[in-house]
This record gives structure tokens, sequence and C-alpha cells, in this order.
């Protein structure tokens, strides 16, 4: 389990501790856009156990909770970071997830850090690992990724609210 599945994982116990954890009919009453995303970014990970149990998800689902994950990734540790951890595992779907929410520049540079595979990320985390480590170009190709991520040149939580707005009724 990665970064993301760890920490959501603490939340979660930490929510189910305290009673608080959302269900879903609440989260939908969320008026605040970005606490929305987060709620429901929970909400997801937790019914697909993490990434473990990602065949329970419609695909609106899985391509939010794959946007998360990256967004999550990359945030705390950069795109090297995500490719090592466990939501690397959907890397093959990064671009066609954010070219669905409408993120076309976020989907860009998702294929520019994708490319440094050969065309097909593999599934395998150590296999992951042995393509970026201890290759200066591919590392330098990351990072340029993650510079041009940070700049968020695209509201990721504006087009993932509108995207489940959009097909809420595949949300459940």
């Amino acid at each position: 389990m990665g970064w993301l599945g760890k920490i959501l994982k603490r939340k979660a116990v930490e929510n189910s501790i305290k009673g608080c954890g959302k269900q879903l009919n609440e989260i939908w009453n969320i008026e605040d856009t970005s606490n929305f995303v987060a709620e429901l970014s929970m909400y997801i990970a937790e019914k697909c156990q993490f990434g473990d149990n990602m065949q329970v998800l419609s695909v609106p689902e899985r391509f939010f909770y794959i946007t998360q994950s990256l967004e999550m990734e990359v945030n705390n540790g950069g795109f090297d970071q995500f490719f090592l951890n466990s939501s690397g595992d959907f890397s093959n779907e990064l671009v066609n997830a954010f070219l669905e929410i409408g993120a076309v520049k976020t989907a860009e540079i998702c294929k520019k850090a994708v490319s440094i595979f050969d065309g097909k990320v593999p599934g395998d985390r150590d296999d992951r690992d042995d393509v970026i480590s201890n290759n200066e170009e591919f590392e330098a190709i990351l990072d340029e990724c993650d510079q041009a991520f940070f700049e968020y040149e695209e509201d990721l939580d504006a087009l993932n609210y509108a995207y489940v707005m959009k097909n809420r009724e595949l949300f459940s």
C-alpha cells in the first residue's frame, strides 16, 4: 500500500473511531467544492479498499479515484512517488482519466511522465522502480512533470466536481 492508501486508511480508522465518516448521502449535501471532492475521495477510496478492490467501482468512480490518487501522490512526493507506490498500478489509465474529467493540460503532463516507460507502464512496482531508478534522464523528465503539475493551470477540484455531478447516478 502506498502513501495515499496509508493516509486514507489512517483517516478512515480515525473517522470510524470518532463516528464521523460521511455517508454518500451526506457528501452530496456538501456545498464547498474542495470539501466535497475531499470527502468523496475518502468515500471512494474506502469503497475500493484503497485500490485493492477496483472492480467494485463504476467507470466514473474509477477515473475519479485515479485522478485523486495522482494528485495526492504528486503533491506529497512527485511523479516518482506515484509510480513507485501502489497508486502507480493504474498509471496506464492516467491520461484517459484526466481527459475524461476535462483536465487536458494535466493529461499532457501525465502523458509526458508515462512516456519514460516506452508506451506501457509495468504493472509491477519493482519493474517500475527498475525503469526509474538510477536513470538521470528519467528523473529529470519526472522533475519537469512535477514542476508543470505544481503550476496548477487547471482547477482539478472544479473539474472533478463537474465530472462527478455529470455522472452522479454512477456514484454509489
